[in-house]
C-alpha cells in the first residue's frame, strides 16, 4: 500500500514539476527567446500576455514602439511569442518564403470548424494546387459582372433602414442588417443562392450571429484555446460547446447542400451561372486528375466564402459608417460627391468603372481598412529555426504580423495616424511610404485574400448606398467599443442614430 503511494505520489511530482518546467522555467529562464524585448512578465501563467493584446486600445501599437519591432510577448499557457512588424521579416513571411511559415496548425481548430480547410487553411502543394484552379474565378471581368447583385441587395437593404425610420425608429443596430446584407450577396455571387436572410428568417444567417456575436466572457475565451490543444474539450456537455458545434453543423450542411445542388445542376450539361461555385466546378472539369479538387475540397471553399465574404464585408462597412458618424464632415464631403455622381438616388445604378471612379469614396475605404482592418493581425509559425532580426528563432515559434501596429505607425503614416482623415490618401509626401508590406488589409502575397476585388466593390456600393440615403450620427450615452475576437468588429454592435436624406 505504501509502495503504491508513494508511486501515485511520483507522478504527481513528476507531472507538476513537467509544468512547471513548460510554464514557467523554459519560457523564463532557457527559452532562447528570452534575449528578444518585449513586456518584461507574463500577466498569467495560463493567458500570457493575450488579455493585454484582445483588450487593451493600441497594445500592438504601444509595444513597438516601446520595444521595437521584433518583440517578445507571452501567449497561452506562458509560452513565448513574438510580434513583428519588421517589414524584412514581413516579406520573408508572405513572399519570399511563404511555405516556411505555415499557419499554426495548433491555432487554428475553431476556425477550421466554421470555415472548413479550404483556401485559407491549406499549406504548401494543396494551397498551390486550389489557388492556381480558384484564381481564374476571381478575373476582373467575373467581378464586374456581380455590381449588379450588389446594388440589388443594397437596395433591399436600404428600404429596411428606411422602413425602419418611417415608422419612426431613429437609433437603429445597424450591425444585423449588413451582415445579412453582406450574407445574401454572397449567397447569390458565390452560389446563385437566395438566402434572403435580410427580408426572411434564415437558419445561416442566425448560426453566424450567434458565432460571430455571442457576448464575450472569459469560458469562451478558454474553450476557444484549449480546444487547439485538447480538442475532446469540445465534446463537455455545456451550453457554450453545443450552441458552437450546433452553428457549425449548419454550415457544414449547408455547403454541403450548395456543391450537390450544383453537380445536379451540371448533370444536364455545363453550367452557364456565373456565381463563383459554378464557375469552379466548370474550371474543375477542364483539369487532370492531380490538379482537380475533391467534392470535400469544393465544400471547403464554399465555407470559407461564407464565412470570409460576409464577415469581413459587413465589419468594414459598420466602421466606415462608424467613423463617419464620429466625423461628419468627412460623411458630409463623401455625401457630396455621391450626390454629383447620382443626382436621382432612387436611380441609383452605378457600373463598376462609376463606383471606382469616385475619389473620396475610395479614400474612406482605404482609411476604415487601416484604422480597423478586419483582421487585425495574422498568426504563422516557422516549420525549420530561423534568424530573423538577428535572434535566433527555434521551430514552431509563434509569430504574430502586427499589422494593427503598421497601420497606426506615426513615421508611415504621420503626426495624425490615430485619427480618422481620409484625405491622407490624396497626400502623395505621405502615400509614398506606404507599400503593401505596411499597409496590409487583405495580407499581400501568395496568401493575399484572393476576393479582395469582390470585398471592395461590395463595401463601396454598399457605403455608397447607406451614406446617399441616411445621415448617421452617434446615439448620445451610446459607447461602442471593439470586439477583436472572432474579428475585430463593433462592440456590442453598431448602433447609430439615423435619418433620411430627403434631397
Amino acid at each position: 500500500m505504501l509502495d503504491l503511494i508513494s508511486l501515485v505520489g511520483f507522478f504527481v511530482l513528476g507531472g507538476i514539476g513537467w509544468i512547471t518546467y513548460k510554464i514557467y522555467i523554459w519560457p523564463v529562464y532557457i527559452t532562447p527567446l528570452r534575449k528578444i524585448p518585449g513586456p518584461s512578465s507574463s500577466e498569467s501563467l495560463f493567458f500570457g500576455n493575450i488579455k493585454t493584446l484582445l483588450i487593451q486600445e493600441d497594445a500592438q501599437l504601444n509595444w513597438v514602439q516601446k520595444y521595437g519591432n521584433i518583440l517578445k510577448y507571452h501567449g497561452l499557457f506562458n509560452q513565448p511569442a513574438l510580434l513583428i512588424s519588421d517589414t524584412k521579416i514581413i516579406q520573408d513571411i508572405t513572399l519570399n518564403r511563404v511555405y516556411d511559415f505555415i499557419k499554426p496548425p495548433h491555432m487554428m481548430a475553431d476556425a477550421i470548424a466554421m470555415a472548413g480547410r479550404g483556401l485559407v487553411f491549406t499549406e504548401g502543394e494543396d494551397h498551390k494546387r486550389q489557388r492556381k484552379m480558384m484564381n481564374p474565378a476571381f478575373i476582373h471581368n467575373n467581378v464586374k459582372e456581380m455590381v449588379p447583385t450588389f446594388i440589388q441587395v443594397a437596395f433591399t437593404l436600404k428600404s429596411l433602414i428606411e422602413d425602419k425610420v418611417n415608422l419612426g425608429e431613429s437609433e437603429i443596430n445597424l450591425t444585423p442588417h449588413i451582415s445579412k446584407a453582406t450574407l445574401d450577396v454572397i449567397g447569390l455571387v458565390g452560389f446563385n443562392y437566395e438566402f434572403n436572410s435580410l427580408t426572411s428568417s434564415n437558419e445561416l444567417a442566425e448560426a453566424y450571429d450567434s458565432l460571430m456575436n455571442a457576448p464575450s466572457s472569459v469560458l469562451r475565451l478558454v474553450i476557444s484555446y484549449l480546444s487547439n490543444i485538447i480538442p475532446y474539450i469540445r465534446e463537455l456537455p455545456i451550453d457554450i460547446n453545443r450552441q458552437f458545434k450546433n452553428n457549425c453543423a449548419i454550415i457544414d450542411r449547408v455547403s454541403k447542400k450548395l456543391v450537390e445542388e450544383k453537380y445536379k445542376e451540371a448533370e444536364n450539361g455545363e453550367l452557364k451561372g456565373k456565381d463563383l461555385l459554378s464557375l469552379l466546378i466548370n474550371i474543375n472539369k477542364t483539369l487532370p486528375i492531380e490538379e482537380k479538387m475533391t467534392d470535400e475540397e469544393l465544400k471547403y471553399q464554399i465555407m470559407t466564402f461564407l464565412l470570409a465574404g460576409h464577415e469581413t464585408t459587413s465589419t468594414a462597412t459598420c466602421w466606415a459608417l462608424y467613423f463617419l458618424a464620429q466625423y461628419p464632415n468627412e460623411q458630409d464631403l463623401l455625401r457630396e460627391e455621391l450626390v454629383k455622381a447620382f443626382p436621382d438616388k432612387s436611380n441609383f445604378n452605378p457600373t463598376f468603372d462609376e463606383i471606382n471612379s469616385l475619389e473620396y469614396l475610395n479614400c474612406v475605404v482605404k482609411e476604415t481598412l487601416r484604422l480597423n482592418s478586419p483582421i487585425p493581425a495574422t498568426s504563422r509559425t516557422n516549420t525549420k529555426d530561423e534568424v530573423l532580426g538577428g535572434y535566433h528563432i527555434p521551430k514552431n515559434t509563434i509569430m504574430l504580423v502586427a499589422i494593427e501596429a503598421l497601420h497606426k505607425l506615426p513615421e508611415i503614416w504621420g503626426p495624425t495616424a490615430a485619427e480618422f482623415d481620409p484625405k491622407r490618401w490624396l497626400d502623395p509626401s505621405l502615400i509614398k511610404n506606404v507599400s503593401n508590406l505596411n499597409y496590409l488589409p487583405f495580407l499581400t502575397g501568395t496568401r493575399t485574400c484572393i476576393g479582395n476585388k469582390v470585398a471592395l466593390i461590395e463595401f463601396k456600393i454598399l457605403l455608397s448606398m447607406l451614406v446617399r440615403n441616411f445621415v448617421f450620427r452617434p446615439i448620445e450615452g451610446f459607447h461602442i467599443k471593439r470586439k477583436i475576437v472572432p474579428v475585430n468588429r463593433p462592440d456590442p454592435y453598431l448602433g447609430l442614430s439615423v435619418s433620411k436624406v430627403e434631397n
